[in-house]
């Protein structure tokens, strides 16, 4: 089995946490309805193993609190999306070990960071700012659901579902697209890179 070396890793790591706040300050300042705050996160569990994709979430996430692009207990969330991947990539190595992971993976992990941050990326959201309709902060989405629905807590999270879907899904194509260049390139033998 052939595995990427230390400096790979680690320079993929920066690369990565580049990309991931990148991605995140790119939504912020042109209002895209998505967070693009772990674009690259999936890609670093994929190729690099679970301490790496932590340390990747950890990071990222830090980084993006200095420039106040995020709240750091969403740390949680970052860190979820890293080892849900990696656990379903581990998953896929276990079944086919000898094959570079499948785009049809990426996608699952990509599902399964969607459900688990929307189930507590809505519970943060629920603690810091108690689902106030008024919240100067509310995204257009949300007022949209309320108007509709007249329950800001339905309207938050259904947003907070469907957003969070939307994100990892665009974010696990771009982490198998990452993946592919970097560490799947025609090898020897396949497999687990870390």
């Amino acid at each position: 089995m052939r595995k990427a070396s230390r400096l790979k890793k680690i320079l993929f790591l920066i690369f990565a946490m580049a990309g991931n706040v990148a991605g995140c300050l790119f939504v912020e300042r042109f209002s895209v309805p998505l967070y693009m705050d772990s674009v690259l996160t999936i890609a670093v569990a994929a190729g690099c193993g679970p301490v790496f994709a932590v340390a990747c979430a950890v990071l990222s996430q830090v980084v993006m609190f200095l420039l106040k692009a995020t709240a750091m207990p969403f740390v949680i969330c970052h860190i979820l999306t890293a080892l849900l991947a990696w656990l379903a990539f581990r998953h896929y190595e276990k079944a086919f070990p000898r094959e570079p992971i499948s785009a049809e993976t990426f996608m699952w992990a990509g599902l399964w960071s969607a459900l688990s941050n929307a189930a507590v990326g809505n519970i943060i959201v629920s603690a810091l700012f108690s689902f106030r309709s008024d919240w100067t902060n509310t995204s257009p989405a949300v007022q949209g659901l309320y108007i509709a629905t007249k329950n800001i807590v339905l309207a938050s999270y259904f947003q907070g579902i469907l957003m969070n879907l939307a994100d990892k899904l665009l974010s696990a194509i771009v982490s198998y697209g990452a993946y592919r260049i970097v560490f799947a390139r025609k090898t020897m033998g396949g497999g687990r890179r870390y």
